[in-house]
């Protein structure tokens, strides 16, 4: 239906020279872009070893973008924006060669990794997919998403917006009877800089129309809640994220994602100073595992003086390292397990008259914050009742 624009000759990229035989492409790149000659060159070069082609279905540049990409060696097809980012996507699938495909969008980075560690990976032939380490943005947790995953026409998005692989993934791997890996790799997400007005005015017609077609998935709900708020319709995001709680509710079991529309409606229910201790309890008894909630409910018994009912949870949060966690599908903030918890901790522990382990917390408190002059001289005067 599209006509395609081959830029180049495809070549196998990591060859000295001359174009690659249709049997050497065994790990394609496949990427859908517009208008990203900002980012697309970094993200080419982090990809341009370990991969075999790069395809890449541009829907509309009018800047540099085909050009960055032509240097790369990138096969180039055009597809004009139909408001369905699943469908610019499986036309990017369709294209690509390999045997395996990674996904990736311009405004990511994959860390290096070995060429040898990449085909020892794709050797294994009893896995479907891989799950890579995904990071959303700097200063928090990563979490795991399904970037790998074998060429196959079963294998396809879908979606409008916040477009998923994950079901025809699943649905392949029990039809094929195989499994799903997790590999070292590791992506970084660069592009969450910038004003997003445009971007909820943009999202909010495609997600009202997807969460029509498909209503159970909570996700899109709450995504469609946050574009409502950040448009300024408070209003409709409490709304939205109350319908999608109260579908929850009537679930015989709940996912991660179930859990996005408690989270907000708790803090709104922060924001006007009431109590959100009810919902909150709800929220942990469905997903007790979920350290957002958890932070949220030590904080909550911090500011209510229940001291000794906080101290745990904190010292919950505290153990846990940030740099390692990898959570399934969530991410965090990484100040939730340190200074957000140390400073709450530090003074819980003050009131309950345990000042060598609350002075502990304010020397680790102000180590991450230094220019914080409150933990300083907290930590200051606790030195002093200790003598040191």
């Amino acid at each position: 239906m599209y006509k395609g624009l081959l830029c180049v000759p495809p070549l196998r990229l990591s060859l000295s020279g001359g174009d690659a035989e249709l049997s050497d492409i065994i790990f394609s790149a496949s990427m859908i872009v517009r208008n990203e000659e900002k980012f697309l060159e970094g993200c080419l070069e982090s990809i341009k070893d370990v991969v075999d082609e790069i395809v890449i279905v541009d829907t509309g540049s009018t800047d540099a973008t085909k050009e960055i990409a032509a240097r790369y060696g990138a096969r180039v097809f055009d597809f004009p924006w139909t408001g369905d980012f699943a469908a610019a996507r499986n036309h990017a699938l369709d294209h690509c060669r390999g045997d395996w495909i990674l996904y990736i969008d311009a405004d990511e980075r994959l860390r290096p990794v070995g060429r040898e560690e990449v085909r020892r990976v794709l050797s294994d032939m009893s896995n479907a997919a891989y799950t890579v380490r995904f990071h959303p943005i700097g200063g928090y947790t990563a979490y795991k998403e399904y970037r790998i995953f074998r060429n196959d026409p079963r294998i396809r998005f879908y979606s409008v917006i916040h477009e998923t692989i994950f079901p025809s993934i699943e649905e392949y791997m029990e039809e094929e009877g195989l499994g799903v890996g997790e590999c070292n790799f590791a992506i970084d997400h660069t592009g969450y800089d910038g004003e997003l007005t445009h971007k909820h005015e943009r999202n909010l017609p495609l997600l009202r129309a997807q969460v029509e077609r498909d209503p159970g998935r909570m996700y899109l709900r709450w995504q469609l809640g946050v574009a409502q708020k950040g448009l300024g319709d408070l209003e409709g995001a409490e709304r939205t994220w109350m319908e999608a709680i109260e579908i929850s509710r009537a679930k015989e079991s709940v996912t991660h994602d179930d859990s996005h529309a408690y989270y907000e409606m708790i803090c709104l229910i922060n924001e006007r100073d009431e109590d959100p201790s009810e919902l909150l309890d709800e929220a942990l008894s469905l997903f007790p595992d979920n350290y957002l909630l958890i932070w949220t409910k030590a904080m909550t018994l911090s500011r209510s003086r229940k001291f000794r009912e906080a101290v745990p949870v904190f010292e919950k949060l505290v153990s846990v390292d940030p740099d390692t966690l990898t959570d399934g599908p969530l991410s965090y903030n990484t100040a939730i397990f340190r200074e957000l918890s140390y400073e709450p901790l530090a003074d819980c522990l003050f009131h309950l008259g345990r000042h060598g382990e609350s002075l502990k917390y304010y020397t680790l408190a102000s180590e991450r914050c230094p220019d914080n002059e409150e933990y300083l001289i907290k930590r200051r005067f606790l030195s002093a009742i200790a003598g040191k």
